[in-house]
């Protein structure tokens, strides 16, 4: 998902954590070099939305819930 064509600023309104913070959140507790790739490249065409404040990318755990939903099928 782009930042130029879509905004991801409802992330703000979620349960925002740090990109870091990622793995913690899941059973399986991937590498955070994965939780990047799922950002930038995504799987199955689809992206974990971020948001970026200042020098920092925030995501939420509702955005990791929709991304691993979407993905799952």
């Amino acid at each position: 998902m782009s930042t130029e064509t879509q905004s991801n600023a409802h992330i703000l309104t979620e349960t925002v954590c740090g990109i870091s913070d990622v793995p913690k959140l899941l059973p399986n507790r991937p590498h955070v070099a994965t939780v990047w790739r799922w950002t930038k490249r995504g799987v199955k065409g689809r992206f974990l939305e971020t948001y970026r404040i200042g020098g920092r990318v925030v995501t939420s755990a509702e955005a990791v819930h929709r991304f691993l939903e979407a993905t799952q099928r």
